[in-house]
């Protein structure tokens, strides 16, 4: 039987990610042969989408580069000419031209309206959604009434009465200066917004808002001459010092922020750290091998009241390769990343060797948390690819002691049984657990969790349940003990006060404080609403395991 040659795409898609000598020329051979391809079927289109994704991020050098550059452009053009039929076929991949529909927020849809004018469009709304009049009442003149109660129109019929049109793009810009007219904050919209259960469909003009030109230009690429690094000494490099953060002018941040926003639109995501991020609350560091990281904090009056929550998008030679966030207090971090399919198979351990040596060198974390979700739970690509041993290799181990000892078993026997591998219903026993690591071996800060249910049973206990009161009463102890006076604060430090002053009044022992560790408390709460990273340095400097109330510490 005569072996059937293989296509230009398949060759390529087996040795993209391989690194060994002559693999660079290999590649460039295929993707020469590949320039030939007729780029007009949705599998063919998207396989070589994903193949010229990981040569961009993980060249062995620049001719390579280049020519992954040029077929990503070839490919583009042939897709904007592309049937109607035959493009929607790609809807939801990011690629050039091709239509996004998503459920996002109030915030994100007004951004959006306003960065890809004429882009973007009302595209559907769930049944569940409650009825766009309930809430869009509250924006139209009461004489409206008649429109505002009308029983007879369905969500789109009663959106296209009073948009004056039955043009999506038209709609959903009346719906969003509907909500502007709305008198409430923008959480309070976002919320609104959300119950309605509103799709909207991005169809770029351009190939700007797309995965393959979703990158930017701030350091030179990197030529992955010698390989990939799978094998290296992980503490050293958490522990090397981390270079300082680059300088940055409010154009290029917001630049950094257009393209992660953009990169999680275009998988369906959102997270508040990216969404609710100006360029004051952006940190970007420069790494190693063609890394880099961009830390997002989010807007002052967004913010969790004790937790740090900081988002992160890394680029990978300026392309969007991973995205999560790290939920701060103290030297404690709950830590999450996912990293884009398309780059999976590179670097993925180091890449995530950089993101702990990041988070443990910006914001002082020693202690780091997973969640299951992380390595398998309800994850059944977690599974599969052992996630759970990727965690293990930096130290990560079962918070419950039963499956910390059936962890050290399965490393041995792994160790010891060539071949062995951990079977999927000991991995899913695993998830049971939340993972840890603790670097330095610290105590630990009390869990923000705990506190908040402390807080909810003290103003049950002490005050029936009537918040008002209980907050006026923690505002005196804020007076009295630390001289903070509400009414002479400025907008940013109210917001602060707001977030923390449960937290101080019902949590701190300040009557037994000295007097400078009150004047760092009042730095503290004053803070929060200033710089979320200066915040995080407070609260680092401060013990709180020695203030707390005793109740908080059995």
């Amino acid at each position: 039987m005569i072996k059937q040659k293989k296509s230009p795409l398949a060759n390529l898609k087996e040795i993209a990610s391989l690194f060994n000598e002559g693999s660079a020329d290999k590649k460039t051979e295929c993707l020469v042969e590949c320039a030939n391809i007729k780029l007009s079927s949705r599998k063919i289109i998207e396989q070589y989408h994903d193949c010229l994704m990981f040569l961009l991020g993980y060249p062995e050098n620049e001719e390579l580069l280049l020519l992954a550059q040029k077929e990503m452009d070839r490919l583009c053009d042939a897709v904007k000419k592309l049937p109607k039929g035959t493009k929607d076929q790609l809807e939801r991949t990011g690629i050039a031209y091709t239509q996004t529909q998503a459920a996002n927020s109030y915030t994100l849809i007004k951004w959006l309206l306003k960065t890809y004018p004429n882009q973007v469009a009302l595209h559907s709304i769930d049944e569940a959604g409650v009825h766009p009049k309930e809430v869009l009442r509250h924006a139209l003149n009461e004489m409206e009434f008649e429109f505002a109660f009308s029983e007879k129109l369905n969500p789109i019929k009663w959106l296209e009465n009073g948009a004056g049109s039955k043009n999506k793009k038209d709609i959903l810009i009346w719906l969003i200066n509907c909500f502007e007219r709305i008198e409430a904050s923008d959480l309070i919209k976002d919320q609104l917004f959300e119950s309605l259960k509103i799709f909207i469909s991005v169809i770029p003009t351009s190939k700007s808002l797309s995965k393959g030109f979703g990158n930017f230009s701030l350091h030179k690429n990197y030529y992955h001459t010698n390989g990939l690094l799978k094998r290296f000494d992980e503490q050293e490099i958490i522990n090397k010092k981390l270079p300082a953060a680059k300088k940055l002018s409010d154009t290029q941040k917001n630049i950094i922020i257009e393209k992660a926003r953009v990169a999680l639109f275009l998988l369906n995501r959102e997270t508040e750290p990216i969404v609710y991020c100006n360029a004051e609350g952006l940190l970007f560091y420069e790494l190693e091998h063609g890394l880099s990281i961009a830390l997002f904090s989010i807007l002052p009056e967004r913010r969790l009241p004790l937790e740090s929550y900081i988002g992160f998008m890394m680029f990978k030679n300026g392309h969007p390769m991973a995205y999560g966030g790290g939920w701060l207090f103290g030297n404690r971090s709950l830590l999450g990343i996912n990293i884009f399919e398309s780059f999976r198979g590179g670097e993925s351990a180091f890449v995530f060797c950089q993101l702990l040596r990041s988070y443990k060198q910006s914001f002082g974390a020693n202690y780091f948390e997973v969640e299951p979700y992380q390595f398998g739970k309800n994850n059944p690509e977690g599974l599969k690819s052992g996630a759970f041993w990727f965690y293990y290799r930096f130290g990560f181990r079962p918070i419950d002691a039963e499956l910390n000892k059936l962890a050290l078993k399965e490393a041995e026997k792994i160790n010891s049984s060539k071949g062995y591998r951990t079977s999927i219903e000991t991995l899913k026993r695993f998830t049971n657990s939340n993972l840890a690591v603790n670097f330095k071996q610290e105590q630990l800060p009390v869990n923000p969790s705990v506190i908040s249910e402390y807080i909810s049973t003290e103003i049950t206990l002490k005050f029936k349940g009537d918040r008002s009161a209980a907050e006026k009463w923690c505002l005196s102890v804020l007076k009295s003990d630390l001289g903070i006076e509400y009414s002479k604060a400025n907008k940013l430090e109210k917001i602060g006060i707001n977030k923390l002053v449960f937290f101080i009044g019902f949590c701190i022992q300040t009557k037994k404080l000295s007097a400078t560790e009150k004047n760092n408390l009042k730095t503290f709460v004053l803070e929060k609403g200033k710089s979320e990273f200066k915040y995080i340095e407070l609260c680092n400097s401060i013990n709180f395991k020695k203030i707390l109330v005793a109740d908080l510490l059995k």
